[in-house]
């Protein structure tokens, strides 16, 4: 298989009546529902049985200009009050920035109910319109109980905490 060249095929789509904007800025995501197209339905099947899955999906509205960009700082901290330049410039695969050379999501969100083919999941932080690649159902083995991070993502989260405290905020 050359590798050089791979094609995905969506299998559904975003639907929030949530704005951009107010996704951007949501703290824990918003309620959306992920449409399955009717030729993947079956691969549904026990999915309800799941309080969450993992999403992955293409980020549409990323522009060519910014699947350039290999280094980022955490700007998504900016709204809680953190100024940018206090953010030390990271590489691109050390952060969920959208910009990057494939724009794939990963997406954990709890999983409200199933309807048929529909799914309504809470904590989404994907635009309207974005195709949905894959679901997985996520489950305990997938945790990981005490991951190592770096120095300044360890005081970005105390100086998180100090002022909003325990938030999901990355």
């Amino acid at each position: 298989m050359d590798s050089s060249f791979i094609t995905l095929k969506p299998i559904g789509i975003v639907h929030t009546s949530a704005s951009i904007e107010e996704i951007k800025n949501s703290y824990d995501g918003v309620e959306g529902i992920i449409e399955i197209f009717p030729e993947y339905e079956q691969g549904l099947y026990g999915i309800e049985e799941f309080s969450h899955i993992i999403i992955v999906a293409y980020l549409h509205k990323v522009t060519d200009e910014q699947r350039k960009v290999l280094k980022v700082r955490h700007r998504r901290l900016a709204r809680f009050g953190i100024r940018i330049d206090d953010l030390p410039e990271v590489g691109v695969f050390c952060t969920d920035s959208p910009h990057r050379p494939n724009p794939i999501a990963l997406s954990i969100v709890e999983l409200l109910e199933r309807n048929g083919r529909f799914l309504k999941v809470k904590g989404l932080d994907l635009f309207d319109g974005t195709p949905v690649l894959d679901i997985k159902a996520y489950t305990p083995d997938r945790c990981i109980s005490e991951p190592r991070t770096p120095w300044w993502y360890k005081e970005l989260e105390k100086r998180v905490a100090e002022k909003f405290g325990n938030v999901k905020w990355v």
